[in-house]
């Protein structure tokens, strides 16, 4: 009797201590988990990259431009030009031109100082790079008009279609008056004979001080020459000739 009741208390001894691994078994396969990396991280969700600011967003379309219709005397003869500053945070069109960001390009019809280079006819950026060059701007006269795009659009479609220069009708001075009533500009009559005549009708729209205009120079192969009319204009850069 005492020896059968030795042999169930040894297999009860082993049952529990079968019991008790197993069980510190699970136990430490649990607290291993728990500290244990879970594999390889997940990455992060990358952040969305920043959306770029649309230049055209919040376009002030009544101020688009600067412009202005310069006068300053040129050897014998006065001289006189529009010149556009863009005020936009995008390219705008002036002509047959693209004009950045804060930038600005004058354009002018132009005859006897380029007859001998690419021919009479409009140029962009002619002025900005002889005065540049030289230093010389006598005798200016200024007016200032801010442009919206359409008055912009309308002085466009004009410079495109008029690619011509003569000297009693199609001049500079014409030229120049049409761009700057087209634009929105105190009107001027375009006598086309004297250049010195709009001058004069200049006084009496109240010229802004020379000292509040900036010139912009700009590098030789900026400046252009008009090639065609209409849907068919395109620039060329100038030809060394031409430069004056």
């Amino acid at each position: 009797m005492k020896k059968s009741l030795a042999v169930l208390m040894a297999i009860l001894t082993v049952f529990m201590c079968f019991g008790i691994g197993a069980r510190a078994g699970v136990s430490d396969v649990e607290d291993f988990a728990a500290v244990q990396p879970d594999g390889v991280e997940e990455p992060a969700s990358p952040s969305d990259p920043s959306t770029p600011s649309d230049p055209y967003e919040n376009d002030n379309t009544d101020e688009y431009a600067e412009m202005y219709l310069v006068s300053y005397w040129n050897v014998a003869s006065p001289h006189i030009f529009v010149y556009f500053k863009n005020l936009t945070k995008h390219d705008i069109t002036v002509g047959a031109y693209t004009c950045p960001a804060g930038k600005g390009v004058s354009v002018a019809t132009l005859g006897v100082s380029t007859a001998d280079g690419d021919g009479t006819g409009i140029y962009y950026n002619m002025e900005l790079y002889r005065i540049g060059q030289d230093g010389k701007f006598p005798m200016v006269i200024i007016l200032k008009k801010i442009v919206s795009k359409d008055d912009l659009q309308k002085v466009t479609d004009f410079i495109l279609n008029h690619n011509r220069w003569d000297f009693f009708i199609f001049n500079c001075s014409w030229f120049a008056a049409k761009c700057w009533n087209l634009g929105g500009g105190a009107y001027l009559v375009p006598i086309t004979m004297f250049p010195t005549i709009v001058r004069i009708e200049m006084l009496f729209h109240h010229p802004i001080d020379k000292k509040d205009f900036e010139l912009e120079p700009v590098e030789r192969d900026e400046v252009f020459r008009q090639v065609g009319e209409g849907d068919l204009a395109t620039l060329k850069v100038a030809s060394d000739k031409s430069m004056g």
